[in-house]
């Protein structure tokens, strides 16, 4: 069974997104404490942009509006886990974001997915979670608690999860990993990326994957998406970029490269901007 679903799980028919609020330029919460400005005029045209490659691929979009109490609020993918026709609403591990799950419960509710609320003390941003259509792997960081990951596994139980141990420094699991295509996972390439990748992926999941490098963290986060990696575009990740156009690997039928550079600046990912429903 887990066999079938890695071959049909990134097989997706709606999305998730929310709009931009303006308070993400001045109040969005960033890792490296940068106070590079955000040009919310681009940043909007970037993730219409962005949308509107979803949409080509997708079909389906549901737009969450942007609400100014939430500056982060265009990162749905933080507050809900989805998978099959389960939506895990999650307790998002920075105070500022707790509010956010109030219109992502509505909007999955809608949808028609079977909810399940994560509860106290369970903490988690859906950036930890890395499902690879075999099994989870879920980032222990400053915003996901052991507590989080054994309720994810809860409301999954048909697939194994593992803890993975991330470092303060680095945001989300996914901040420096995610699929490229099934059974190949894109890695950066700091040492704690390679850590994650060599000592405890390889050691600890159930299953073995190929793993393509990338000279970024960032620049290695992707989407996968109906046969299509959407990756990140030669601003500001050139040498990430590279990668990808020379990308070789089976399994994809087309490749789309999206910038979203303005939103990379308070940490976001191409992963972070979107729900992606099978």
């Amino acid at each position: 069974m887990i066999k079938f679903m890695a071959a049909n799980v990134f097989k997706y028919t709606k999305a998730i997104v929310s709009g931009i609020p303006n308070s993400l330029a001045a109040t969005a919460v960033r890792m490296d404490g940068s106070d590079e400005p955000v040009n919310l005029e681009k940043a909007r045209q970037q993730h219409k942009n962005y949308v509107q490659v979803l949409t080509e691929l997708v079909g389906e979009i549901h737009i969450i509006p942007a609400d100014e109490q939430f500056p982060d609020c265009v990162f749905v993918e933080d507050p809900v886990v989805v998978c099959g026709d389960t939506a895990l609403v999650t307790s998002p591990g920075h105070k500022s974001r707790g509010g956010e799950t109030v219109a992502m419960k509505e909007a999955v509710t809608k949808l028609g997915l079977n909810v399940v609320e994560m509860t106290e003390p369970g903490r988690m941003d859906g950036g930890d979670v890395l499902f690879t259509g075999r099994e989870f792997f879920v980032g222990q960081s400053a915003r996901t608690n052991e507590e989080g990951l054994k309720q994810l596994a809860a409301a999954f139980p048909s697939y194994p999860v593992t803890g993975v141990k991330v470092i303060d420094s680095c945001l989300h699991l996914k901040s420096m990993m995610s699929m490229v295509v099934p059974d190949n996972i894109s890695i950066g390439g700091t040492s704690q990326a390679a850590a994650v990748a060599k000592e405890i992926m390889e050691r600890d999941g159930h299953f073995k994957y190929n793993f393509l490098s990338v000279p970024d963290d960032f620049g290695a986060n992707c989407l996968f998406v109906n046969g299509t990696v959407v990756y990140v575009s030669k601003e500001p990740y050139p040498k990430s970029f590279e990668v990808f156009e020379k990308l070789s690997l089976p399994g994809f039928s087309e490749k789309i490269a999206v910038n979203i550079s303005e939103l990379h600046k308070v940490d976001g990912c191409l992963t972070c901007c979107s729900v992606l429903i099978n």
